[in-house]
């Protein structure tokens, strides 16, 4: 189980607007069957999923950090007042001091769970005195819906 103090503190909820998506182009050409000129398609644009696991990564870089501006520059007008960089960081300290999970010392791989229209990433923590997760929620246009700091293992909804 986790400490919940509202929207934030040890079970962080976050939201962001400001992720960039990256595209790619393909393009197609119709075969020459009769002898003469070839006619292209135009080029289509398809959009990648945006890369849930690295963005997770580097949100868990910058809380590390104690980058707390930057993270919470990405959080959602409807919490960003709740959300703050003091609350943020008030949040990362807790989970370290008051909950016994000791300071930040390194993280294992990502684990990204599909759940409903949400992509869910886990990142295993190595806490000084016990192991914890890292849990960023995307929606499916890859903006942060939520971020938690829990213990270990607690099951995706």
């Amino acid at each position: 189980m986790f400490n919940r103090l509202g929207k934030f503190g040890v079970a962080v909820t976050v939201a962001s607007s400001a992720l960039v998506l990256v595209t790619g182009t393909v393009s197609h050409a119709l075969p020459d069957t009769t002898g003469t000129a070839v006619v292209a398609r135009p080029p289509v644009t398809v959009p990648s999923p945006p890369p849930y696991k690295q963005l997770a990564l580097k949100t868990l870089d910058q809380v590390v950090k104690g980058n707390f501006v930057a993270v919470s520059a990405r959080f959602d007008d409807s919490i960003r007042q709740e959300g703050n960089p003091a609350v943020l960081a008030n949040a990362w300290k807790e989970y370290q001091d008051q909950l016994g999970f000791g300071r930040y010392q390194s993280h294992g791989a990502p684990r990204q769970v599909v759940s409903g229209d949400r992509t869910v990433v886990d990142i295993p923590l190595r806490m000084a005195k016990q192991p914890g997760d890292f849990r960023v929620v995307f929606d499916g246009k890859g903006h942060i819906e939520g971020l938690w700091f829990l213990k270990k293992g607690v099951p995706v909804p």
